[in-house]
Parts: structure tokens; sequence; C-alpha cells
């Protein structure tokens, strides 16, 4: 099997347990992993909050609809209801990961974003109804404004309910400093906290010249951008397969 990442190593910002179809794939095309994860979940959302939310949705009138952007979301929601309290509204999955979280829950998706973004789950919605609808949407704290926005312009009454933030392991700059002991060809970022994260982290530090910085998706690039960060590679396919393949095809060249 011809492996284009032979020789190199390539620096994961997931803890492994949440990267793993990502961690497999570079490693199915020869790369060295190294997993410094930079990216930590605390819940802010008491349970009985997200019960009454969910029980709010079932006492609206239809469509209803609820959309989950993230396996972490699906996780914590899941978590303090079950199945039936999702009965009678639709449900949207941002992508293949969050649909396998929910259906290993009991929840089979309705929509599945083909493109893992909000922009991708929003395309997804837009081909049922949710014009005089109620969206609840369990998310991060500080999540963007992108999918509300759209379901709102579409007539839909969206319900944001933050239920976790990200936050960097106090461990993460000592982590990222040993990865760099060693050359790092490319930083793979499936989030704009990370890229945060990774430039809190780096401090004062620059990146050694010819890291590659390779992003998931657009939304993913431009937080890198604002954080100070050039972005060499972004992957067409939004998911953790499709992120290594973007990075084998950056650095598909002689060695340095």
């Amino acid at each position: 099997m011809r492996q284009p990442l032979a020789g190199r190593r390539v620096l994961v910002t997931r803890a492994r347990e949440r990267a793993a179809g990502m961690v497999d794939a570079l490693h199915s095309l020869g790369a060295e992993v190294v997993v410094v994860p930079l990216l930590a979940t605390e819940p802010i959302a008491d349970p009985a909050g997200i019960v009454a939310a969910a029980a709010a949705l079932a006492g609206r009138p239809p469509p209803r609809w609820v959309a989950f952007t993230s396996a972490t979301a699906v996780r914590l929601v899941m978590g303090v209801i079950d199945a039936a309290a999702l009965d009678g509204a639709s449900v949207a999955a941002v992508g293949d990961a969050t649909a396998a979280a929910l259906l290993r829950t009991g929840v089979a998706s309705d929509v599945v974003a083909s493109q893992a973004s909000a922009s991708g789950l929003a395309a997804a919605m837009a081909t049922r109804e949710v014009d005089g609808g109620h969206v609840w949407f369990p998310s991060a704290q500080g999540a963007g404004d992108a999918l509300p926005a759209w379901l709102r312009a579409r007539g839909a009454t969206v319900h944001v309910t933050p239920i976790y933030r990200t936050v960097m392991p106090e461990d993460a700059p000592r982590r990222l400093t040993a990865a760099l002991r060693r050359p790092i060809d490319a930083i793979a970022l499936t989030s704009g906290s990370a890229a945060r994260h990774l430039v809190a982290a780096l401090g004062e530090r620059p990146l050694p010249v010819g890291t590659a910085i390779a992003c998931i998706g657009q939304q993913t690039a431009e937080a890198a951008r604002a954080a100070g960060l050039r972005v060499d590679v972004v992957a067409e396919s939004h998911t953790g397969a499709g992120l290594a393949a973007a990075i084998a095809g950056h650095l598909v060249q002689p060695l340095r």
C-alpha cells in the first residue's frame, strides 16, 4: 500500500478518543501521529435545564426540530433525557460522527449534513420544512450565529441553550512544547477553538518554519487566520479522513 505520509509527523489537536477516525486515516497513510489535546469540555448547563428545554420543545406547535452540531452536545443532552423526549421532533445532525453518536442513544437523524459545518447543516435543513417551526439548538457557549440566523431568516423560532464550553487543558502548553522538540510537518485543526488554543499554548513562540497548518473546513480556517495563523491547506471533505487526505496532498513532496 502506498503511504504518502511515511516519514512525516502530524500533530492532532483533539483527544485520541474524539479523533479516532482521523488518527487511523493518518496512520494508514504512513504518518507518525502526535496527539496533543488542545480542547477540554466543561458542561455549563444544569441537567434540569436540559430536561426543561426538551419538554418545552415538545409543547410547541410543529414543525419541531432539534439541531445537534457536535457529538459533545449529543452526549450531554442524551445523558439526561431519553430518546422518547424527542418524539415528534425532527433531528438534524451536523455530520456522520454526530449522527452516529445520536444513533448510539437510540435517536435516528432525519437530516445529516454532508459537510460538517453550520452552513452545511443549514443547507441540509433547507430540504425540509422549517418555516414557522421551532428549533432547539443545544450548543457550545460562544457558538457562531450562522445556523440560528439562517433559520430565523426562514421563519423559524430558534431556542438556543448553551450547554458546554471548550477550554484549554492545563498541560497543553507543556505537551505542545515537548511535541515540537522534534520537527512537526503539519498540525491538524478541527475547530476555531483549537486554533485559538494553539496560539495560546504557543505563547510568544512562533511555529517552527515549515510546519503546515491544516484546517478541516473554511470556518476553522477563518478562525485560524483571525488568531494569527497562516493556513496552508483546507480540507474539501469536512471529516477526519478528509483532513488526513488533504494533509497528504499538501505534503507529498521531498522531505525537508
